[in-house]
């Protein structure tokens, strides 16, 4: 009474959900909140560090966590197959130790169903994957191709220009070589190219 009157409105501490009464936030905070940091089912079997409760699908889909399925499918199959060996080969003779025996697989039958069910969550969310991250890769590599393809033209039209450009200079340094060579005064020029080249093969008898 002394907490509904005097503490009323209280809030979760992680997703700052509002109670009122105050019993019901404990219940909340517990099995309903998903912001809630918990532990991962598979803790025993080496599935460590905690989780908050939204991220639990995405944690189902680690390396740890599939390693611990392993794990836990490897040490329960071994404790079935020692419990089996063990009636098979002992005489049971009291019906309360045939209860305690039978009480055991089933807990063990529980645990494998949980496995089941998060063996199943990976495969759905694998698939799901599938489904989604193909066709968009395969799209976006169709864009890829196609602007590949539309930049090809591009590339020839600009060194077909470069070609042209080029041809035009070459073709305007032999005119202005020319244009040395003119005498305006009646004197004849002789332009010799290179002439420090064959001066020295010249000397060399070349």
């Amino acid at each position: 009474e002394h907490l509904n009157q005097s503490h009323s409105n209280l809030r979760c501490d992680d997703d700052h959900e509002q109670f009122n009464p105050v019993n019901k936030i404990n219940e909340y905070e517990v099995s309903q909140c998903q912001q809630r940091v918990v532990n991962c089912i598979l803790k025993n079997f080496g599935c460590n560090g905690p989780i908050i409760r939204t991220k639990m699908k995405d944690h189902y889909l680690t390396e740890q966590h599939q390693h611990a399925v392993l794990n836990a499918v490897h040490q329960q199959s071994s404790q079935l197959n020692d419990r089996q060996t063990d009636i098979d080969s002992t005489e049971v003779t009291n019906a309360g130790v045939c209860d305690a025996d039978t009480a055991q697989p089933e807990e063990v039958t529980e645990r494998l169903s949980i496995l089941v069910r998060d063996t199943e969550t990976l495969t759905s969310d694998e698939q799901r994957l599938s489904h989604e991250l193909l066709p968009t890769l395969a799209e976006e590599l169709s864009k890829v191709k196609l602007s590949v393809e539309e930049s090809n033209p591009f590339l020839e039209g600009v060194q077909h220009n470069q070609d042209l450009l080029n041809q035009d200079l070459s073709s305007l340094q032999e005119k202005i070589n020319d244009l040395q060579c003119v005498s305006h005064d009646g004197t004849l020029i002789w332009k010799i190219t290179n002439f420090q080249e064959k001066m020295i093969d010249a000397q060399s008898e070349r």
